[in-house]
């Protein structure tokens, strides 16, 4: 029975978290639509600095808060509960202003000298606010989630969304006549006051609940265990920002030097990142999640050496990957033209989105490799691929961006992708023993997605790129349908597959 809780509890957080990202990828498109590429370009140099500030604030003390704390209600102790908390939200409030202060203090040098565009400090100042409401909400979001209290970290996001959303809109509307950097500002102080929402939302809750939790603490080593859970993770994750940082500015840097004006750079930035990528991105952020609910199976598989049972769950795991993957690449590759101005109003992206969309089931084996291997404790590895992968990104993008533009951009990506895919996947491969099997996760997928492109390319030709949101609707879900129906006949695992994936995520059979 508790068994079953818990894992209806991680469905309900799943099932709304995915509902809060599709909201968040709507408006995201919308806020894209009138920001143009450009917007978008000025938008993610600005999230490339802000996510360096936020990891040094949190410092992973949200991980640590929810592990701890899990580790103290199976005891029963509360009073260490109380004070486990006060001291993360000791720590986080402390952290916050310093990194706050630090960046209204020097956002004139951040945006010029490091970002290269003076354009974003003011953005810089009205998101940084976020550091101080993210990191507060963490932690309590980490509290209800070791107390298995979903509803209060779940209807939180939905808070911030509504209140994000009415915002920005009512800002844009106010500050974007007066130029792009301006529409950037008013969509950053939007998210801040989304956040503050939020996090007020979550504090008055937090201090409803913990009314209960009474008694005296016991624990005296309560700092050392969160810094030992804590400082790991903040060091990865400030290494891999502060990396990715670095691959956004000189990105921008080459295309500039391939010939571009810095806007036309930005653009073309702001084309591949700001559009393209999260459309490629979204439906498998959304597929990822529901494969959420089976990593706690695979970590009890791999602890109880259940070494044939960890090899049939990965096997499962990577035909899902690859039968969703196909299908998506397969929807983006036949329809780039229509999507692209049906979701951003803008043709320009078609062609890329078209090229780059090809990398979808590589994108997709990646994301479930690395879900795999932090089930079964490799984060060591996780962290030494990305390191790598970013290195080799650098490395590429001096030396090709600047002679060939764009086009090197897309090949940079496909040859990150694809390494990031091999390395991820043979060593899960090699972890669980399992075979890479080219029929089940390749060969009958590549048949339906080019069965239906076909089909796409024959029937949906007369469908002009302007065309209704209907029709676009209807011709992909006809090809969804055939790709499916296609797989079914090809390959009869898939059935029993589906069959299986279904009991285990509703039924826990």
């Amino acid at each position: 029975m508790k068994s079953i809780n818990i894992l209806r509890s991680t469905a309900a957080l799943t099932l709304s978290g995915i509902l809060a990202k599709t909201i968040d990828f709507v408006f995201r498109a919308y806020y894209s639509q009138r920001l143009g590429s450009e917007g978008l370009g000025i938008f993610s140099l600005v999230f490339s600095v802000h996510s360096i500030m936020l990891n040094i604030a949190t410092g992973g003390l949200g991980v640590a808060v929810s592990k701890i704390v899990s580790e103290q209600y199976a005891a029963r102790h509360t009073g260490d509960i109380r004070k486990t908390m006060r001291i993360a939200l000791f720590a986080v409030l402390i952290l916050s202003l310093a990194v706050i202060g630090v960046t209204f203090i020097f956002s004139q040098q951040i945006s010029v000298y490091f970002l290269k565009e003076p354009r974003c400090r003011t953005s810089i100042v009205y998101l940084s606010p976020s550091i101080l409401f993210m990191g507060i909400s963490y932690c309590i979001k980490g509290y209800f989630y070791a107390s298995r209290k979903i509803f209060f970290p779940a209807s939180s996001e939905f808070l911030e969304q509504a209140v994000k959303i009415t915002v920005i809109r009512f800002l844009l509307n106010k500050m974007l006549p007066s130029g792009i950097e301006h529409g950037c500002e008013a969509v950053f102080l939007g998210i801040s006051i989304g956040e503050l929402s939020s996090c007020l939302y979550l504090t008055v809750v937090y201090l409803w609940d913990c009314r209960n939790l009474t008694g005296i603490p016991t624990e005296r080593r309560i700092i050392p265990a969160i810094f030992k859970v804590s400082l790991p993770v903040m060091t990865t994750s400030i290494a891999g920002s502060f990396l990715r940082m670095q691959e956004e500015v000189l990105t921008v840097s080459a295309l500039r030097q391939s010939g571009l004006t810095q806007a036309a750079a930005l653009s073309q930035y702001g084309n591949i990142y700001g559009m393209i990528i999260p459309l490629i991105v979204f439906p498998l952020t959304l597929l990822s999640s529901c494969f959420t609910l089976l990593v706690p199976e695979i970590s009890r598989a791999n602890t109880m050496k259940c070494t044939v049972r960890l090899k049939t769950l990965v096997g499962r795991i990577y035909r899902f990957a690859a039968f969703f993957g196909f299908l998506i690449a397969a929807i983006l590759f036949s329809f780039a033209d229509n999507l692209s101005v049906l979701v951003y109003r803008n043709f320009e992206i078609a062609s890329p989105l078209r090229a780059i969309c090809i990398l979808t089931p590589v994108m997709f084996m990646d994301t479930v490799s690395c879900r795999i291997l932090n089930g079964i404790g490799k984060q060591g590895a996780l962290l030494f691929y990305s390191i790598s992968d970013s290195v080799i990104r650098i490395i590429l993008i001096l030396a090709l961006i600047p002679k060939h533009g764009i086009n090197a951009l897309i090949a940079v990506i496909f040859v990150s992708n694809i390494f990031t895919a091999a390395k991820t996947v043979r060593k899960v491969t090699k972890e669980t023993k399992l075979h890479f099997e080219l029929s089940g996760w390749l060969f009958r997928h590549i048949t339906s997605a080019a069965v239906t492109c076909f089909v796409a390319g024959c029937f949906f030709t007369t469908l002009s790129p302007s065309a209704n949101t209907t029709p676009v609707v209807c011709a992909i879900l006809f090809s969804a349908v055939l790709y499916f129906t296609t797989g079914y006949a090809i390959s009869p695992t898939s059935r029993e597959d589906f069959s299986w994936l279904v009991r285990r995520m509703f039924f826990n059979a």
